[in-house]
């Protein structure tokens, strides 16, 4: 995959590569007690300037791809794909918002063309989502894009409070396909 990185575009909406000028907005998202509250617990910003760099070494390691949602010239989350199984033919969806941002929307339509890019340029035939069981939000955002919960996997995940359970979503190619959601022109 390294080599030149893809530029995602949709309404308002840029899809971009993550830089060095982003590490006061990823600070202040990955600093945020409620962006956090169902994952890793708030980041320093020292903890923030290294996960930024993972999700960097992403791309240019072959190991998947995680963009900048930039709005109005502000970067206001992160997302896209890691713990590829190329092999079975799948990716891992992660992501997450300034809390600023949520309850408008933004998360669903910056995930579309990402999805779309999952399965038609990745060639992903599943892209799966292991939330920690209690994040309803996302749950409701994931449902509303076509993913299936497929159930809970016990003690899945470490967090600052120990193990915790995590529900797994996926959506297959054919059902991202058949949906009717109404889609915006979309330009890879």
């Amino acid at each position: 995959m390294a080599g030149f990185f893809p530029v995602l575009k949709i309404d308002d909406f840029i899809l971009r590569e993550l830089t060095e000028d982003d590490i006061g907005a990823i600070s202040k998202i990955w600093g945020s007690p409620q962006v956090t509250e169902k994952t890793t617990g708030p980041l320093s910003h020292d903890e923030s300037v290294q996960m930024l760099y993972v999700l960097r070494s992403l791309w240019e390691n072959d190991a998947g791809i995680r963009w900048g949602v930039e709005l109005d010239g502000l970067l206001i989350g992160t997302c896209g794909f890691h713990n590829l199984n190329r092999g079975a033919r799948r990716g891992e969806l992660g992501y997450e918002l300034d809390y600023e941002c949520w309850g408008k929307g933004y998360m669903r339509k910056a995930l579309e063309p990402v999805l779309d890019y999952g399965f038609n340029i990745m060639r992903f035939e599943r892209i799966e989502v292991f939330l920690t069981v209690d994040n309803d939000r996302s749950a409701a955002l994931l449902l509303k894009l076509g993913f299936t919960l497929e159930g809970t996997l016990r003690a899945y995940a470490l967090s600052p409070k120990g193990l915790i359970d995590q529900n797994c979503f996926s959506i297959l190619k054919r059902e991202w396909k058949e949906q009717s959601l109404p889609r915006p022109d979309r330009r890879l």
